[in-house]
């Protein structure tokens, strides 16, 4: 009885091991461990393997909306004049809304560090949108090639939100080359998008010669502008000088048989950190331009998305400081291109309150001068000064607000001044991912 009772145990065991493979069978087969995103900390926080490939990539990017009154795309407005009389159109306050998604790619090759760096996105300015590019290129060997900042620019808008007149900053289609000569110390060489630096040329002439009238006279592009600079960049900070030559070349339909003219402007500038007054990053900023023929250099355009026209009077009665900017113009006799002469600088401070809280103070002047001839339009003056506080409650996180006093002045070739000033606040709310 006892063998009965044994081999009746073991047949139940079988049984149920039978039952048990069976239905191991029916289960579905373990997945393979997930091959998770590798970290690649060859470039700096942020980066990965793309999966598959050695290539490393940052996916990053901001959102921001700006809001104030008179200003517009971050730069001061001057459409009124103290008279109140102005156009009715004029928005006195105007709404900014902009994202951008920023990729960065790098690798590493047998020539150094391949790079391909694209910031892009949409942007929404008094309800109307568009697709905005702020950058896209490609860097190697030394070599750039794309879509980005011109070289000549050494600190773009300054400190501040609300960009300065008297800061460069241009984006441009450049191909340049950076030679690296060791201690911080290099030297680059870029040929640049002409169309990007021209300001106007102005005249038309008749058959007699004298201009009767003004209009953008330039011709098509010839020549790239030619920029190069010398930058160094160490412990104590940052300086350098820069030049560029620009082509004024004239439509001959307009002006007749008139030689194209070079422009040219020259720079320099410095950024030195001031650890004694606080912080590691309270820095203190001064930088110039000369500029005759390329008024461009000089910043007058504040910024890659707002030309000077923001920075006239425009009025109903048709009076005030309404100035059109010119590289040159056809003088009186028709027989020559009169070069602009013009010169900028700006200084600013920047203080750390807190590594959270910071204030900037900046100002600066701008001239341009046509000369006497009157066949120019005659000289403009502008001083701006500025007041910048950004708080940062968290990482990542800028809540900014601008006050900028600005002032501009006209003097027509026959010595009839004008003039305009303004208050600006402008805030801005941007998070940075």
């Amino acid at each position: 009885m006892q063998r009965g009772i044994l081999g009746g145990l073991l047949g139940a065991a079988a049984g149920i091991a039978m039952v048990s493979a069976a239905s191991a069978a029916d289960l579905p087969v373990k997945a393979k461990p997930v091959e998770y995103v590798k970290i690649c900390s060859a470039y700096g926080a942020g980066f990965y393997y793309i999966p598959g490939t050695d290539i490393c990539l940052r996916v990053g990017g901001y959102v921001y909306l700006e809001t104030g009154v008179k200003a517009l795309n971050g730069v001061a407005n001057i459409y009124g004049s103290n008279d109140g009389v102005i156009n009715s159109a004029y928005n006195y306050m105007n709404w900014r809304s902009s994202t951008r998604i920023i990729l960065d790619a790098r690798q590493n090759t047998a020539y150094g560090t391949l790079r391909a760096y694209l910031a892009t996105g949409v942007q929404n300015i008094n309800h109307s949108g568009a697709v905005g590019l702020d950058a896209a290129y490609i860097q190697f060997a030394g070599f750039t090639w794309g879509y980005t900042n011109s070289f000549f620019s050494f600190a773009p808008v300054g400190y501040g939100i609300v960009a300065s007149p008297m800061a460069d900053w241009a984006w441009l289609s450049v191909a340049a080359y950076t030679a690296q000569l060791g201690n911080g110390l290099t030297a680059s060489i870029s040929i640049e998008d002409p169309k990007g630096r021209r300001a106007g040329l102005d005249g038309v002439a008749t058959a007699a010669g004298p201009v009767t009238a003004t209009s953008n006279a330039y011709g098509g592009s010839w020549a790239p502008e030619v920029v190069g600079n010398i930058n160094v960049t160490q412990a104590w900070g940052r300086a350098q000088i820069m030049g560029a030559l620009h082509q004024v070349k004239p439509n001959r339909a307009m002006l007749g048989p008139v030689d194209t003219e070079w422009g040219y402007a020259v720079g320099g500038g410095i950024e030195i950190k001031t650890p004694q007054t606080g912080n590691p990053s309270n820095s203190f900023l001064l930088q110039g331009v000369y500029a005759k023929g390329a008024v461009d250099y000089t910043g007058y355009n504040s910024s890659p998305t707002a030309g000077f026209n923001s920075f006239a009077s425009q009025k109903n009665s048709g009076l005030g400081p309404v100035f059109a900017v010119n590289d040159g113009f056809l003088n009186a006799a028709g027989t020559e291109i009169e070069l602009t002469k013009a010169w900028s600088v700006y200084a600013g401070y920047r203080h750390y309150w807190t590594p959270m809280l910071r204030t900037s103070f900046g100002a600066g002047f701008l001239n341009i001068d046509e000369g006497s001839d009157l066949a120019s339009l005659g000289e403009i003056d502008v001083v701006q000064a500025n007041v910048s506080t950004v708080w940062s409650p968290v990482a990542g996180l800028d809540l900014s607000l601008d006050i900028v006093y600005s002032d501009l002045e006209t003097t027509s070739p026959a010595g009839v001044k004008s003039s305009n000033d303004l208050w600006t606040a402008w805030t801005r709310v941007r998070r940075n991912f």
